[in-house]
């Protein structure tokens, strides 16, 4: 059984951008955008593959603290450790915007792109 990363914008949940799911072997790694943004790529769940593609990689821009990257990331991956399947479910919440769930107390929301 996979492990999931659990995305919202904190919109209600309506259209593509709004909430996204990956399975963990998605995952590809962690950029910084800003001082106060971490991008989370992942590898394409949208339907548009091969040449009509731009990247084939979904990216997750997460609006955080200011210079609080590395403690965002570590609690990323801590929760990605920790995670099991006592509860059946596998799912990681990064940033649930919409219910103000978030891995780590300086996660404020997030932008979902998926490639087109």
């Amino acid at each position: 059984m996979d492990k999931y990363l659990f995305f919202t914008d904190g919109d209600t949940i309506d259209a593509a951008a709004d909430m996204a799911c990956y399975p963990l072997s998605s995952f590809l790694g962690f950029s910084v955008d800003a001082s106060d943004a971490v991008s989370v790529a992942m590898k394409f769940v949208s339907a548009v593959t091969g040449p009509g593609a731009t990247t084939e990689i979904d990216t997750v821009s997460l609006v955080i603290t200011s210079a609080k990257h590395k403690k965002v990331i570590e609690s990323i991956t801590k929760a990605i450790n920790a995670a099991s399947f006592d509860d059946n479910s596998g799912l990681i919440v990064v940033c649930d915007a919409l219910n103000s769930v978030f891995a780590d107390s300086d996660i404020t929301g997030c932008a979902i792109t998926h490639d087109s």
